[in-house]
């Protein structure tokens, strides 16, 4: 059964093209791949006024997202990340999808 996280970010007012390009350039799902079990994932801007970015992930187990989430590599792009952003951010909810929707 795979999972989805969904992770806030709530970016400084005026830093969302920043936050994409570091985004980008820091690689981050492709640092997730190499964590393992990462199956895909996407960087959502909100519309309209600065918000809370969401960050869509599909992982193969609640087992690999934990496994990201303990791995040293996330703490370093958190890090990198964090200038960027007005308030901390905590692990990204988990979900899974209802049979009705398969």
């Amino acid at each position: 059964m795979t999972v989805f996280s969904v992770l806030r970010l709530p970016v400084r007012e005026g830093a969302g093209d920043e936050l994409v390009r570091t985004f980008a350039e820091l690689e981050i799902f492709e640092r997730s791949r190499q964590s393992g079990g990462f199956v895909g994932g996407r960087l959502l801007r909100p519309l309209g006024r600065d918000g809370s970015f969401l960050v869509l992930a599909e992982w193969e187990s609640v087992e690999a997202y934990q496994s990201w989430l303990a791995n040293p590599s996330r703490a370093e792009l958190a890090e990198r990340l964090a200038p960027l952003l007005s308030d901390e951010v905590v692990a990204g909810d988990l979900f899974e999808v209802t049979e009705e929707a398969r």
